[in-house]
């Protein structure tokens, strides 16, 4: 845009390597956040300028949740609307009232025609998607998990003021772990207790985001500094970590994806061969 209210979003866009795609022939429907959309969404992000936002590693991710790539949507009617980014946003109209929601919600102030699409213009805040930790808390399959980093004090890797980071997170759920609990014949409060804790969960996370179809043959390093996943695919596509199938759909998220296991992965199992599971 040439509005002097979106220079953020221009240095934005072209610092995610983003402009140049909006500039094709489209059609793109745009949430086009002003300069001070931006610096209202710094305390969101935890963010002290927007120097810091625009350093962040998960930019583009955020960008693309405010571009929907295959029409000119208008007006925005209440519903879901698809991003590029490829979580949906969620519409809402009452009266003359229009807001686009994902982790935050922007209000559409007016609209700019352009001539391969339409922008609807936020001035209040800019259009973050849902981190890890949200999502994670929607599906309602992940409590103990949840617990678990709350306790050992990683919850917030995971959440919006995470300086940006990307992470894939290989998630067992709430089956999951009481079966791992009664194989260690321990309760879970003495999972929560356990001074491995923060290990055991980082052994389960990948920095970036690794999504299905692009997991290889291959071991990658894990926050548990030293300790590596064995991940591979078999000829149907299906991915399986230290021999343990991933269930069903990846789920994503702003900051990264999550792929559901339906067992715990334990690092303290074998310090020389690859660590079991349960």
């Amino acid at each position: 845009t040439d509005s002097a209210d979106h220079t953020t979003l221009e240095t934005a866009l072209t610092q995610a390597g983003l402009l140049a795609t909006l500039g094709g022939a489209g059609p793109f429907t745009v949430i086009a956040p002003t300069d001070a959309a931006f610096t209202a969404s710094l305390a969101d992000l935890g963010a002290a300028t927007t120097a810091d936002l625009l350093a962040r590693e998960d930019l583009a991710e955020i960008l693309e949740y405010h571009v929907h790539p295959t029409a000119k949507v208008d007006p925005l009617e209440a519903g879901t609307i698809d991003t590029m980014q490829m979580m949906q946003a969620t519409v809402t109209v009452e009266g003359a009232v229009t807001k686009v929601t994902g982790a935050t919600e922007a209000t559409i102030s007016s609209k700019v025609d352009a001539d391969n699409g339409v922008l609807h213009v936020s001035t209040d805040k800019i259009l973050l998607p849902k981190p890890i930790a949200t999502i994670a808390t929607e599906n309602g399959s992940f409590g103990v998990l949840l617990e678990a980093l709350t306790k050992a004090g990683l919850a917030e890797t995971f959440g919006l003021k995470n300086e940006g980071k990307l992470y894939t997170v290989f998630a067992p759920t709430d089956d999951a772990f009481n079966a791992y609990l009664k194989d260690k014949d321990i309760s879970k409060e003495d999972l929560l207790n356990d001074a491995n804790l923060g290990d055991i969960l980082k052994y389960h996370v990948v920095a970036g985001r690794k999504l299905a179809n692009e997991i290889q043959a291959e071991e990658v390093d894990t926050l548990h500094t030293g300790n590596k996943l064995t991940l591979a695919k078999n000829t149907d596509g299906a991915v399986t970590v230290n021999g343990v199938a991933v269930s069903g759909q990846e789920v994503l998220a702003g900051n990264g994806v999550i792929h559901v296991l339906a067992s715990v992965l334990d690092p303290t199992a074998d310090s020389t061969d690859t660590p079991t599971s349960f």
